[in-house]
């Protein structure tokens, strides 16, 4: 069955907590299907592209929201004079980002905590700008919008990635996509035009909903598909396969192309501004 509800911070949490230690799945951005960019350079290009959409002045603060591993908020500090506090539901997270912090020289600029990003703990307008990879695809949209809203200040830029549904909520049999984004504790899919509405709820006004699919989402898993294929199965945790049922448990592992040909999810780049 699709995820009707939104998944619970701690499960969520407890799930990452299991994947740490293996290749996580973290999207790219390539110029075009063509381009054959390794998987990490084009990670750190949508870091790239997240950055100069945030349009933060310099000695700026920013809060990244669902910071993975600490990867982003690492290089961002690397190349730009900012401050970056970074929020996750997975303890192990919080520990490897923050070891990451050290060993890159900006554990002084960077920091991580526990937190949910639908209840931080951060006062009004504590920052210049927010910013979410891959992460507002495990939370209630409406109520993570509106948090960050409330923790940016006036003028500031929020920048997102998000997964939305290309069948249109057909219906017919599940995809393997589909029974993925179940077993990753997804919340329910949106659809691709919904964010103007997500974000005048929030009270934040839209800069720019830009489509992705292509950049992002296919040439990820196309990438994932040619590892599977040379009998890499790092990317796909065990944790997730197993959560599969049988049937699309041997899909993923014996049918790379089930990945490289699933088109029923979209990728949206999405820019906000606080008003």
């Amino acid at each position: 069955m699709p995820q009707k509800t939104v998944p619970d911070p701690r499960e969520v949490g407890e799930l990452y907590d299991q994947i740490d230690n293996k290749g996580v799945l973290h999207f790219g951005y390539w110029e075009s299907l063509e381009d054959d960019t390794p998987l990490a350079a084009a990670a750190d290009r949508l870091t790239d592209v997240v950055a100069e959409n945030l349009r933060f002045a310099p000695g700026a603060s920013l809060v990244d929201v669902g910071c993975g591993l600490g990867t982003p908020a690492v290089r961002i500090a690397g190349q730009a004079d900012v401050r970056i506090v970074g929020i996750t539901v997975s303890a192990e997270q919080v520990r490897k980002a923050g070891e990451r912090a050290a060993g890159a020289g900006v554990a002084d600029r960077v920091s991580f905590q526990l937190a949910d990003a639908m209840a931080m703990p951060f006062a009004d307008g504590s920052f210049d700008a927010a910013y979410a990879l891959e992460s507002i695809i495990h939370m209630d949209r409406r109520t993570a919008l509106r948090e960050i809203a409330r923790v940016v200040r006036p003028g500031g830029h929020v920048v997102l990635t998000d997964l939305y549904d290309r069948t249109g909520g057909t219906a017919g049999e599940r995809s393997l996509i589909h029974f993925l984004a179940q077993a990753w504790l997804m919340s329910p899919l949106i659809g691709r035009d919904d964010y103007p509405a997500l974000a005048a709820d929030a009270g934040l006004e839209v800069v720019e909903v830009r489509d992705v699919t292509e950049n992002v989402l296919w040439k990820t898993l196309q990438q994932l598909g040619d590892q599977l294929a040379a009998g890499d199965h790092s990317m796909v945790p065990e944790v997730i396969v197993d959560s599969l049922d049988e049937e699309h448990r041997d899909e993923i592992i014996e049918t790379p192309a089930a990945l490289q040909g699933a088109h029923e999810l979209g990728c949206l780049l999405v820019t906000l501004r606080k008003p």
